[in-house]
């Protein structure tokens, strides 16, 4: 009997090991479920209870603080009128009213692309005279400088000679045709398809000196002596206000005037007496100033809320006032590659001229 009581207390001590081994790993499966699997503190450890104390009473702080936050406001009641407005306090009677949508984009202002004009000789040649500088008012037609052109002075003395060969074979004509049936036939048509060819080149003359921006009437000139003519042609498109001011006896018949197309101020000037000129290289930048754009740069999901002839208000950037009211007059159709904007033009009145181009708004 004691030999099986020693051979059981064996096997048991054989296996105390493994018993307290898995009594361990129980005990820590225990607090990681009830931990959240996190080490808790050694006060914790050794007063289990009152962790969760601590947590009921945070709760009920929590709770605590969320009802006073729900709680309605207490009334404040002035005594009178008189101690509201004394303690600040407005009212008004509540209406109803449409809000207004509005539709905020950076923008700059800009010249009226139709009021602004890059001007240049409208033939080759010389600089003679520079009458405006930049910042002067200038009205449509008055002259910005002349410019001595020879294919001017060539156009002039072609007309002359056409002028003159016109008369002769409208003399020819006539005198033949007046002889009756004594002339023959062929001669009158002959002189009559050399008058009206005389006239078509005097047609194309006339032309000529038009594209240069010089009307020239040929009836008029034929009522005139040849001396006449080429004193008319010699300071033809020059104003007699600028005669006034020039000497007469210097002027030759290649001058030829660059003026104004429309009312405005000379933006800019690259030209000097003497200097060559051509037709391709601006002299000088006009612009009327009296309307300008205002270029907008909206956001592509604004875009569906604007129409043409919508108000625009525009602040100016760097001083504490607004262009006048303006209107939009396009949206374009296309979207910029880079900004990912829309570009809105709207035009604007500047009649005492304080908005200047390239302010940003």
């Amino acid at each position: 009997m004691s030999t099986r009581i020693q051979s059981l207390r064996s096997t048991l001590l054989s296996q105390l090991p493994t018993m307290l081994t898995l009594a361990v790993l129980g005990g820590v499966a225990w607090l990681g479920i009830h931990y959240d699997w996190q080490i808790p503190p050694l006060p914790v450890l050794l007063r289990q209870r009152e962790p969760k104390k601590a947590e009921e009473k945070k709760e009920k702080e929590e709770k605590d603080e969320l009802d006073n936050l729900n709680k309605p406001l207490p009334l404040v009641k002035p005594s009178s009128e008189a101690a509201a407005e004394t303690a600040g306090i407005q009212s008004a009677t509540v209406k109803r009213q449409l809000v207004g949508e509005y539709v905020t984009a950076n923008g700059d202002i800009d010249y009226d692309q139709n009021l602004y004009a890059h001007l240049s000789a409208l033939a080759s040649g010389t600089a003679w005279s520079v009458l405006k500088q930049p910042g002067d008012q200038v009205k449509k037609g008055d002259v910005l400088a002349l410019i001595a052109a020879p294919q001017l002075a060539t156009l002039k003395f072609d007309l002359q000679q056409t002028l003159l060969q016109v008369d002769m074979r409208q003399r020819i004509y006539d005198r033949l045709k007046s002889t009756g049936r004594a002339t023959a036939s062929q001669a009158v048509h002959d002189a009559q398809s050399s008058l009206r060819e005389a006239r078509i080149r005097l047609f194309g003359d006339e032309q000529s000196l038009k594209n240069l921006g010089l009307t020239v009437h040929a009836e008029e000139l034929t009522k005139l002596t040849d001396e006449q003519v080429a004193a008319r042609l010699r300071t033809l498109g020059i104003p007699d206000s600028l005669l006034q001011r020039l000497d007469r006896d210097a002027l030759t018949s290649n001058l030829l005037p660059m003026v104004a197309p429309f009312d405005g101020v000379v933006v800019k000037r690259d030209i000097v007496i003497g200097e060559m000129v051509n037709t391709t290289t601006p002299q000088f930048v006009l612009a009327d100033l009296s309307r300008l754009w205002i270029m907008l740069h909206v956001r592509q999901e604004d875009i569906s809320k604007l129409a043409d002839g919508q108000e625009v208000s525009f602040h100016l950037e760097g001083s504490n006032e607004d262009a006048p009211p303006a209107k939009i007059a396009r949206i374009s159709a296309e979207l910029d590659e880079k900004t990912h904007t829309v570009t809105v033009r709207a035009d604007v009145a500047n009649p005492k001229g304080r908005l200047r181009p390239h302010t940003f708004g």
